[in-house]
């Protein structure tokens, strides 16, 4: 331990959502040590709930599953597409074993079942605490200092969401990729059996039931950011962290690249990041360009799909070619 250290671990993951608590169940599974820091005292509502088909297989690596499907969280099938006065179901599809179903779930219970699945595992987990900065010996991150003790470790994994934590203390570069994007988001009174997505004008509108009586609901005004309007605002300007995997340190989930929500697979990919930096850490340095590459792909891929779904808006997104060309530019220049 070195001098004016707390601790020391294998891993720190700053942030215990779904991609912290991704990594450290992860790296609790090959046998590191891990410690989670947490900002907030408990889990709270946070936008993020629709989880579509294939989540299940994450939860089955994680060994959450069970609790999940405990938690009675809404499944469905499918969601509606509402454009004016035209309404289709878009079914996610099936197999031989049926149909494919997504869960709507209460992201506070959600966040719950994880972080109690890594402390379960042996991982340490210190909620209520606030990631300062990291200890940087060498250009590489070797330690956490929090609010009230500096702890240190072999690999640091920032989870901690779009506000880029370690990608600004370390002066990693950062690709905005749209223009400025606020999504706006909230919950209500209502009922529905479905979600659905709804185009208007240049932006779009998602309600999906959370319960008997409660919707869940987030708009995005294409045109650029808006600082008012009902509901709470973030920032959900497409964006990725170059490179956003190195020595000493893993991104993942929303602190190595940023979509609207309309990509779908924020949780999703938060989740699989997770896995994926917890295995390149026991996998060697061969590892983290392995890491990079699937970022940076998964990134584009849904950016491309976000682009060519609102291409077809009237009017569509003036930034659209702008866009195309900064995913052509990473795309033929990848930081692997």
């Amino acid at each position: 331990m070195a001098t004016g250290m707390s601790g020391s671990f294998d891993v720190i993951v700053v942030g215990g959502g779904p991609a912290g608590c991704a990594a450290a169940i992860t790296c609790r599974q090959n046998g590191l040590t891990a410690l989670v820091i947490e900002a907030d005292g408990s889990p709270r509502d946070r936008p993020g709930e629709t989880l579509h088909p294939g989540v299940d297989a994450i939860f089955g690596r994680l060994g959450v599953l069970e609790g999940v499907e405990r938690a009675g969280f809404l499944r469905h099938t499918g969601h509606r597409v509402v454009r004016g006065l035209n309404s289709r179901f878009q079914p996610y599809g099936s197999d031989e074993r049926g149909e494919w179903r997504g869960y709507q779930a209460i992201r506070r219970q959600l966040d719950a079942i994880l972080i109690d699945r890594a402390r379960e595992l042996g991982a340490t987990v210190r909620q209520s605490t606030h990631a300062v900065e990291p200890v940087v010996e060498g250009g590489r991150p070797v330690g956490v200092r929090t609010n009230d003790e500096t702890f240190r470790a072999a690999f640091v994994v920032d989870a901690a969401g779009p506000v880029h934590w370690l990608q600004r203390h370390l002066g990693l570069a950062l690709l905005q990729v749209s223009d400025p994007l606020i999504a706006r988001f909230g919950w209500d009174d209502g009922a529905g059996d479905l979600p659905e997505f709804r185009v208007e004008g240049c932006g779009w509108r998602w309600e999906a039931p959370v319960g008997a009586a409660r919707r869940a609901w987030v708009s995005v005004d294409l045109h650029g950011a808006s600082t008012g309007g009902a509901g709470q605002g973030r920032d959900v300007t497409w964006r990725v962290v170059r490179p956003c995997a190195g020595a000493g340190y893993f991104l993942a989930g929303d602190a190595a690249c940023v979509l609207d929500p309309a990509s779908s697979h924020g949780v999703l990919r938060a989740m699989e990041s997770g896995i994926r930096a917890g295995e390149a850490i026991t996998g060697g340095p061969a590892s983290i360009a392995d890491y990079l590459a699937w970022m940076e792909s998964w990134f584009c891929s849904d950016a491309l799909a976000l682009a060519n779904l609102y291409a077809d808006f009237v009017p569509a997104p003036a930034w659209l070619g702008s866009a195309r060309e900064a995913l052509r530019y990473i795309a033929m220049k990848p930081f692997f």
